[in-house]
């Protein structure tokens, strides 16, 4: 995945998770990361409360079964939820700074067999993926400094339609 997906030639043979936490550490030194090279299970969330300060959860994953997991483990913990999706050239990030009290997300969940099964080694994957990664980061970004955050963003880069609400 080293072309579709933005990874390093020297990142063969790491794992996703390091070679992702080596980059943000080389963007930033000081973030404190929490790396788990592991399928989430919801007992991890209960780590969220050890962190001692606001947790940001950022949800990356391929399954829309996986999301729902994850949204109900971490929604009673988290501070600040945002999720990433994308299928080639259509992204949608949606983010929630108050996940105890969220119903908006719940609502996006849908049953497995409706996903859409798209290849994630499409030509537009690496640029789409960036800026889904900006627009989530720009989400977190207007929660530390304490504005409201975008709860559901998607934008068609073919038909360049933005959708915000």
């Amino acid at each position: 995945n080293l072309a579709t997906q933005a990874y390093w030639p020297e990142d063969i043979g790491r794992s996703k998770v390091a070679a992702t936490a080596g980059l943000c550490l080389c963007i930033n030194p000081q973030v404190k990361l929490v790396l788990r090279e592991e399928r989430f299970r919801r007992s991890m969330a209960r780590e969220l409360r050890n962190l001692g300060s606001r947790t940001a959860v950022f949800c990356c994953v391929d399954s829309i079964t996986t999301r729902g997991l994850i949204w109900e483990s971490v929604k009673q913990h988290a501070d600040l939820f945002v999720d990433g999706r994308m299928s080639a050239e259509v992204m949608r990030v949606l983010a929630s700074e108050r996940p105890v009290d969220e119903s908006y997300y719940a609502s996006t969940l849908f049953a497995a067999e409706r996903a859409y099964a798209g290849s994630c080694t499409a030509k537009s994957t690496v640029y789409t993926a960036s800026i889904a990664a900006g627009l989530m980061i720009s989400q977190f970004t207007r929660w530390l400094r304490g504005l409201p955050v975008d709860r559901d963003i998607m934008i068609n880069l073919l038909s360049a339609e933005l959708i915000a609400g």
